[in-house]
């Protein structure tokens, strides 16, 4: 392990879960931690997230430092205005609209919806439960638009093309850096990433990552979300240096 940690040449990070506190605010210390990486290193850093593209890239302005952007989890890879869409579009609106007029009463649109392409999520009512919601979903969907996935990203549902996922995103990120995919680490804490996950070099999940999350991490950190974030970019760093 140690040596394909020395290997690695670019950091896939999700966001929500990972890079984010228990509030679901960003986890300050990771991003000091990551810059100093960062300049160390000169590794690239890929920003993984099922946000809308312009929110990611609002978040990677900010963050700074940050080379490209995997949004709609892969539906969505580039940087401010030289992006690729990946997939058919119109099968997560056609599954989107199923969502709004059948399930209306258990979830609804993300405000980011009016700005996505691919990859379209809902947010949980009221007296409901995201098992029970993910399960109706999924029931639907698969009966009415077979060509669509619904995956639970942990705080959204998402409904998008079948063919889109972020190990599309990283493979399309990759391409773009002149890069393989096994030059990356990737690091995450959700059904989501486990593609992703797949696809890099190395995985770490963060300790409070899904179950699938962890079955396909070659590491597991000993802390959640922010604090498993810097544990793993010390890792590398301590491989690295």
């Amino acid at each position: 392990m140690i040596e394909v940690l020395k290997k690695v040449k670019a950091i896939a990070i999700d966001v929500d879960g990972t890079i984010t506190d228990e509030t679901g605010a960003l986890h300050l210390e990771s991003i000091r931690v990551l810059r100093k990486v960062k300049e160390k290193l000169k590794i690239k850093v890929v920003l993984a997230s099922g946000n809308a593209y312009p929110v990611l890239m609002g978040l990677a302005r900010y963050i700074g430092k940050i080379d490209l952007v995997i949004a709609e989890n892969g539906g969505v890879v580039g940087f401010q205005n030289k992006f690729k869409i990946n997939g058919n579009p119109e099968i997560g609106l056609k599954a989107r609209k199923l969502i709004s007029e059948k399930l209306g009463d258990i979830v609804y649109e993300s405000w980011q919806n009016k700005f996505r392409f691919v990859d379209f999520a809902f947010k949980l009512r009221e007296g409901h439960t995201w098992s029970e919601a993910v399960k109706k979903v999924k029931h639907l969907i698969e009966g009415e638009v077979p060509e669509a996935v619904v995956a639970f990203s942990g705080v959204a549902i998402h409904v998008k093309d079948r063919v889109v996922n972020k190990g599309v995103g990283l493979r399309i990120a990759a391409e773009m850096l002149n890069l393989n995919p096994k030059d990356f680490m990737a690091i995450g804490d959700s059904d989501v990433d486990v593609e992703m996950m797949i696809e890099a070099g190395i995985s770490i999940a963060v300790s409070n990552a899904s179950k699938k999350a962890i079955k396909v991490a070659n590491i597991v950190t000993s802390k959640p979300r922010g604090w498993g974030f810097i544990e793993a970019l010390e890792m590398l760093l301590k491989t690295k240096s």
